[in-house]
């Protein structure tokens, strides 16, 4: 399990440490999906890059996952959880059939943080968001107070990959 974070588990809670970078960012999303989580905090995950190559049934478009990439990372929010939270967050993302749960190291606060995050690994291409998932994370990347570049970094993984052509 990943280790908890001193100052950052609810209330003396024993706690863990959920990696968010889609639509659960939004805590109004949050508090339905898993009612457990609080005490969001800004976190930043080297290594990877955000893209959109999940169909989502709830959005009806593409939605945000994560892929390995040496020189890219993602911007999100780190939630305290507990263990039925996590259940929660389970079922709702569809581990492990579908998203699998995997341990991610975030910088939060200015400290290293064990997270657990989501993704799916088996997907490949492109999937366009529709303009309400997009807005929804935009909210949550205002209301959680993400630097500008999360921005810059969600535009740049929702817009279509350039056509190549072969001669």
């Amino acid at each position: 399990m990943p280790e908890r974070r001193a100052g950052y588990d609810r209330a003396g809670m024993p706690g863990l440490h959920y990696f968010a970078y889609g639509s659960n960012m939004n805590p109004s999303l949050m508090v339905e999906r898993c009612p457990s989580a609080d005490h969001p905090l800004p976190g930043l995950l080297e290594g990877f890059r955000l893209e959109f190559s999940v169909y989502s049934d709830v959005w009806k478009g593409g939605a945000a996952n994560i892929e390995p990439d040496p020189e890219g990372h993602v911007w999100g929010v780190v939630w305290n959880v507990d263990a039925d939270g996590m259940k929660h967050l389970d079922t709702f993302q569809g581990h492990p059939t579908f998203y699998r749960r995997e341990r991610v190291v975030v910088r939060c606060d200015g400290e290293n943080i064990e997270c657990l995050t989501y993704r799916v690994a088996h997907q490949h291409g492109y999937v366009r968001p529709t303009d309400q998932y997009l807005l929804t994370v935009r909210g949550a990347i205002a209301r959680q107070g993400l630097p500008e570049e999360a921005y810059e970094l969600l535009d740049r993984a929702a817009r279509p990959p350039t056509p190549r052509i072969s001669t």
